[in-house]
């Protein structure tokens, strides 16, 4: 697949083990036979054409050994992949384990987010173990960006984040995550833009249930929902941060898990082939002149 794969103002286009949720095993009681691996993930990134492969909680990378996680080194240099981490939680332990694989990776980013059920943390719990770490982050050169979703105000993280005013700790931004706490867009973006180091692209559409008493939200390709793109590229491009972009899917589970499968390939390589073509054509779109 031949593609464009920077978009103007902001980073490279890239995918993760949440665009293939279905085929990394996320639902454990549809699991494929033979589930998408780390390598698998790397691979398909290098079929595609993409240059970042972000590998987050659904195939967690703590459950490898140092030798495979040396061979996933080797694998994705070999293919001239860079590698992003990504994993649940914010207990000082777990990050500075995720540290160690990101340098054993050479990953420059690691995405997370608060994982208790139920009541989550109070984010002074969060701002308490995030700063604890910083130190051994910096020294790294490692990033350590926080995802917002909806158990807390964008307001709040971006309280956080100011507070905590290093240049190692920032936003992965996921505009879809917080509408489920009833933020707007421009609520979102007025928070979080200015401090997004990292992007999450899921789009979706909004459908009344057919017995008219409630809405669902329901994914689709790049392109092909109400995700507002040209007002989030706009926005994140004013702050020349370059986050690179990528792709999630919230595939739908069709009759059966094979045809699953291919919608979610296919789903995939859809956005792919729509934000390079946005990239392409459009420059102008995302690189706002004021």
């Amino acid at each position: 697949m031949e593609a464009r794969t920077n978009i103007p103002g902001l980073g490279r286009i890239g995918i993760g083990s949440w665009t293939y949720p279905w085929a990394v095993g996320t639902v454990g009681d549809r699991r494929p036979r033979q589930p998408m691996s780390p390598s698998g993930l790397v691979r398909q990134a290098a079929e595609l054409g993409v240059k970042v492969v972000q590998i987050a909680d659904n195939l967690p990378l703590d459950e490898l050994t140092i030798a495979e996680l040396k061979d996933l080194r080797k694998l994705s240099q070999d293919y001239g992949i860079d590698l992003q981490v990504g994993t649940r939680g914010v207990d000082r332990s777990h990050l500075l384990k995720y540290l160690e694989i990101a340098l054993q990776l050479e990953a420059r980013l690691i995405r997370t987010m608060e994982s208790k059920q139920g009541l989550p943390a109070p984010i002074s719990e969060i701002e308490t173990n995030v700063s604890l770490v910083l130190p051994e982050f910096v020294q790294a050169d490692v990033s350590i960006a926080l995802e917002n979703y909806e158990a807390y105000p964008t307001s709040d993280l971006a309280h956080l984040i100011n507070t905590i005013n290093n240049p190692k700790l920032g936003i992965c931004l996921d505009v879809v995550n917080s509408l489920g706490a009833l933020e707007s867009t421009d609520q979102i973006l007025d928070n979080l833009a200015s401090l997004t180091i990292n992007l999450h692209l899921k789009d979706f559409v909004i459908q009344r249930l057919d017995h008219l008493m409630g809405f669902v939200f329901l994914g689709r390709p790049a392109g092909q929902g109400r995700l507002p793109l040209d007002q989030i590229f706009k926005r994140l491009a004013q702050f020349h941060h370059r986050p690179d972009v990528i792709v999630e899917l919230w595939t739908p589970f069709t009759k059966t898990l094979e045809e699953t499968l291919a919608l979610e390939r296919a789903w995939a390589t859809e956005s792919l082939q729509y934000l390079s073509t946005l990239a392409s054509e459009s420059p102008s779109i995302l690189n706002p002149k004021s």
